[in-house]
Parts: C-alpha cells; sequence; structure tokens
C-alpha cells in the first residue's frame, strides 16, 4: 500500500469515524426513551394515587360499617324494651320514634356504604386498566432500550477498531506527508482527492495529462493545480 492510498484510507476513515459520532448523538430513541420514561413515571404517579383513594374508600367504607353496627345495636336495644313490658306507655311512643329515626340514619349509612363500596369497585377497576397500559409502556421501554444499549455496544466496537486501524496508519505513514495532510485538513476536510475521470474528487476540475503520467507511475507526491489536494491515483476505478 503506497504512502497516497494509506493517507486516502485513513480520509475514509476519519469520514466514517465522523459518521459513527453523528449516529451516536443523533439517535431518536433517546428521546424515545425519555418520553415513555415520563409516561412510565406518570403511569407510576397514577396508580400511586389509585391505591390512595381506594384505600381511603375501604377505610370510610369500615367506619360506615362500624357506625352501621353500633346504630343497629342501638335499634335492638331500644326495641327490645318496647316489648319487655318495662315501658309506660309515653316511653314507648318516644321508643318507637328514637327506633324510627334510627331506622333512617341506618338506612343513610347502608347507602353510603353501598356508594363507597361501588367507587371502591370503580377505583380498581381504573387501577387495572391503568396497569395494564403501564405494563405496555414498559415492556416498550425495555425493548427499545435493550435494543439501543446492543448498538450503542457495536457502534462503540466499530469505533474502537476504527480508532486502531487510524493509528496503525498514521504510525506507518511519512511524517512530512502525513504534516501536509493535517495542515490541508484545517482548509478541507477532505485533504486528498483521489483522480477520477481525469479529475480530483475534491474540486471536481480536470487533472494535466503530465500530472496523470506523474501520479500513474508515482514519481513524486503531487497537487491538485486547483485546490491543492493532495492526488491519489487509483488505477481501479479510473475511468
Amino acid at each position: 500500500m503506497t504512502q497516497l492510498s494509506k493517507l486516502w484510507e485513513l480520509q475514509l476513515l476519519e469520514k466514517y469515524q465522523k459518521g459513527i459520532a453523528a449516529k451516536q448523538s443523533g439517535d431518536q430513541r433517546v428521546q424515545q426513551l425519555r418520553q415513555l420514561k415520563k409516561e412510565i413515571e406518570l403511569g407510576q404517579d397514577t396508580l400511586k394515587k389509585l391505591k390512595v383513594n381506594h384505600q381511603k374508600a375501604k377505610e370510610q367504607n369500615l367506619e360506615l360499617s362500624q357506625r352501621n353496627q353500633v346504630l343497629q345495636a342501638k335499634s335492638e336495644q331500644i326495641s327490645a324494651k318496647i316489648y319487655d313490658g318495662s315501658l309506660h306507655l309515653k316511653e314507648i311512643e318516644g321508643s318507637q320514634q328514637m327506633v324510627r329515626r334510627l331506622q333512617q340514619d341506618i338506612q343513610q349509612l347502608e347507602d353510603l356504604e353501598l356508594e363507597k363500596m361501588q367507587l371502591k369497585e370503580d377505583i380498581k377497576q381504573e387501577w387495572q386498566k391503568e396497569k395494564a397500559a403501564l405494563d405496555v409502556l414498559t415492556a416498550k421501554y425495555r425493548e427499545l432500550h435493550g435494543q439501543y444499549v446492543k448498538e450503542k455496544e457495536e457502534i462503540k466496537e466499530q469505533a474502537a477498531a476504527t480508532a486502531r486501524k487510524m493509528e496503525e496508519l498514521i504510525v506507518s505513514l511519512d511524517k512530512d506527508l502525513y504534516q501536509q495532510y493535517q495542515q490541508l485538513k484545517t482548509k478541507y476536510p477532505d485533504p486528498v482527492g483521489r483522480v477520477t475521470r481525469s479529475a480530483c474528487s475534491g474540486c471536481h476540475l480536470g487533472i494535466s495529462i503530465e500530472k496523470i503520467k506523474e501520479l500513474k507511475y508515482e514519481r513524486d507526491v503531487i497537487n491538485c493545480s486547483h485546490c491543492g489536494r493532495l492526488l491519489f491515483w487509483d488505477p481501479i476505478i479510473l475511468e
């Protein structure tokens, strides 16, 4: 491999390396993963709130049930006195009124219990719905994250292999030629111009017959007369 062919390969590897870096920074899956994570966090917060509301409804239902039991026991005690002959007529009438009020209160408590039971069921169904949606999001996140990590590792390996190959080429290059290449890089991203169809691949302007002959016989390092790029003779692709 000639010095210019090594420089040409180095230039291709540098371009490939930039492509890898751009791919890493421009991966749309990063944004997708961030959006999915936000949606998952919102879903988790919703489940927590539903769980709190369900527990609150459960506690309220229990409290209503206990109050109902107290009123039921009180109503039964008063009813028992009404029929055991221990009360006078006026006391019986008062006790009957009290029992009726207690029964009204008991009915109200039972209605409230039914409402709380329905609320608990509604919350449970909503929780199950939200949980199913969250499971879908979580599975999607894990799949996408797994793909991202796998490809990131592959790209990392490609970048490392490219860097090693570039280093090997740089070590094998003539120092003065490499220095000239580096100087031209301050002006062009592609300091080496491959000769195709008798033209420089950098500026696309024609190369004289004399320069092509010099390139063909590799007599010296040749620069493009128009742009100054280092010219690389590649007879395989030359047309």
